[in-house]
């Protein structure tokens, strides 16, 4: 995948030229729809975001920027339903008590002929939770969780519990688990979504270990001399 330059940054991927990874990145065709609902701070804040690589690396993958999708024209049209929508059966990735299982008999029935359409919201905990009370017509979707446990290698990012995972990570593990239960296409490799993502996280943390340095010269620089 090429990279398109634009003010030294990635268009595709956002990001710095030194730290683009559209050249790492090998798109997968999953069978499925992926829609990731980004927070704006995701797309244009957040340096260690992972949403663009997700979608980047997914066939058949849109970003829909917003942080309340009630009303919003493109969403309410994908989980309609209606039309050319018809052919989708959407849920929403979340660790409901009603949430479903990959392998639960009663969602394969459910998609029948349709094509699978998962919505992930990108964003930390906390935002996730406040999208998702400001989007009333999500709620209302079906619900799809993880049947087995995951922890985050998100390594440089604290989060609030080791089963937080990011974006990358979740989609990456849900294509594996819709696979064994013969939901995503048997030849889908979702491997390269964690290799893109190790690569970013091991650039960052030779960023911190740079910065550290660089910060332990200017106090101390007789130690390096």
């Amino acid at each position: 995948m090429d990279c398109v330059l634009l003010f030294n940054k990635c268009y595709k991927c956002f990001r710095p030229v030194k730290s683009c990874y559209c050249k790492d990145i090998t798109p997968i065709d999953t069978g499925i729809k992926f829609v990731l609902l980004m927070h704006p701070k995701e797309a244009f804040k957040q340096k260690t975001g992972t949403g663009r690589l997700t979608a980047l690396s997914l066939i058949d993958s849109e970003i829909i920027i917003g942080t309340d999708f009630t009303r919003h024209k493109r969403v309410n049209a994908l989980i309609s339903g209606v039309g050319e929508f018809a052919q989708y059966y959407p849920v929403l990735l979340f660790p409901s008590k009603d949430a479903c299982f990959a392998d639960t008999p009663s969602l394969r029935q459910a998609i029948g002929s349709k094509k699978l359409m998962v919505l992930l919201v990108d964003a930390t905990w906390f935002l996730a939770q406040k999208m998702l009370k400001f989007s009333k017509n999500l709620m209302h979707l079906p619900k799809l969780s993880f049947k087995n446990e995951y922890r985050s290698q998100f390594h440089i990012k604290l989060q609030p519990d080791p089963s937080y995972l990011s974006t990358i990570e979740s989609t990456c593990y849900l294509i594996n688990e819709l696979k064994t239960a013969g939901i995503a296409r048997s030849d889908a490799d979702p491997a390269g979504l964690m290799s893109v993502f190790q690569k970013m996280v091991t650039f960052q943390q030779r960023c911190t270990q740079m910065r550290h340095e660089e910060e332990a010269i200017a106090l101390h620089p007789e130690l390096f001399d």
